[in-house]
């Protein structure tokens, strides 16, 4: 069984470094693995070079004496949701996790991802993880509640997406949905969003795995924190999701008008807060049931 990290790159050489000893830390984890346990675990990397100014700067030892890391040159900015698209058509694995170049992985993440899905199979696997914000570190998932709803379609409508980014998860490839692969967004921060629920849509189960495999960092360079931007993703991919038919037309219209209410909310006055919880009490009252009892004062969430 095999698993496809698919990192895109995008003027990232800077974070190169670090990448491969990540990538060659996991291919070590599981070369033991597979000696004492007789297991066929395999790891292959796929760099997808968003950027055709500039190359990607894997070192000479690793270029050539690792025959499954790959390097996808796009002919011209694709943008995140292209080029991770890019990056999976070339991919072999059975699983495949997406990498924005400047997270990081845990050393065990790979084996872990693929010990899940030897014993479950056709599930996505959510890791927990530490994400930064500026000057703190937080760990995502704090409590039985909220580790028990990473994959509640109801809660992705009503609070927002539980996964920080596709970083975390192990997911079958088999089934992404082709319709992701064909309706690329051009506006970059919620395709990943835009997947979470067409697999859920699709009766695909989310399995949580209580390590905290990934780390998303702030760098000043992410978008998935800009709710602006996330914002202006969610309401592109609106009408792909729609045609979709993964949901119900009732579903996409509470999805939209939670993440229209979230959007004014931000920049209300506290009499235009009011007001707006009042048009959307059932939203209001969905996240501040959430909140509490997910026991943590934040909640990742568009």
């Amino acid at each position: 069984m095999k698993l496809s990290i698919i990192i895109t790159f995008f003027h990232g050489n800077q974070y190169m470094p670090r990448l491969q000893q990540m990538m060659i830390a996991n291919e070590e984890k599981l070369h033991e693995a597979n000696k004492n346990t007789g297991s066929d675990f395999a790891l292959e990397v796929l760099f997808v070079n968003d950027s055709p100014d500039e190359h990607v700067a894997i070192s000479a030892l690793n270029a050539t004496s690792r025959k499954n890391w790959h390097v996808v040159n796009n002919e011209k900015n694709l943008g995140i949701h292209g080029a991770r698209v890019e990056g999976l058509k070339h991919a072999t694995g059975d699983y495949v996790l997406f990498l924005d170049q400047d997270d990081e992985l845990a050393d065990e993440t790979a084996l872990t991802h693929l010990q899940m899905a030897h014993d479950h199979p056709g599930e996505v696997f959510v890791s927990n993880c530490y994400f930064e914000v500026k000057d703190r570190t937080n760990l995502l998932y704090r409590s039985d509640y909220q580790k028990e709803r990473v994959g509640s379609l109801d809660v992705y409508l009503n609070v927002g997406t539980q996964i920080v980014s596709p970083g975390q998860c192990a997911i079958p490839k088999d089934a992404i949905p082709e319709f992701w692969m064909t309706h690329i967004q051009k506006v970059n921060g919620a395709d990943d969003y835009f997947l979470w629920l067409l697999l859920l849509g699709n009766e695909v189960k989310f399995t949580y795995v209580d390590l905290p495999l990934y780390t998303h960092k702030y760098t000043g360079e992410n978008i998935s924190g800009e709710t602006v931007q996330t914002d202006a993703s969610v309401y592109e991919f609106l009408p792909y999701l729609r045609e979709s038919g993964a949901l119900e037309d009732e579903e996409v219209n509470l999805l939209e008008r939670m993440i229209r209410y979230k959007a004014d909310f931000r920049v209300a006055g506290l009499f235009g807060k009011g007001i707006l919880s009042l048009k959307n009490l059932d939203i209001f009252v969905n996240n501040v049931i959430f909140k509490k009892k997910s026991e943590t004062p934040y909640g990742f969430n568009r």
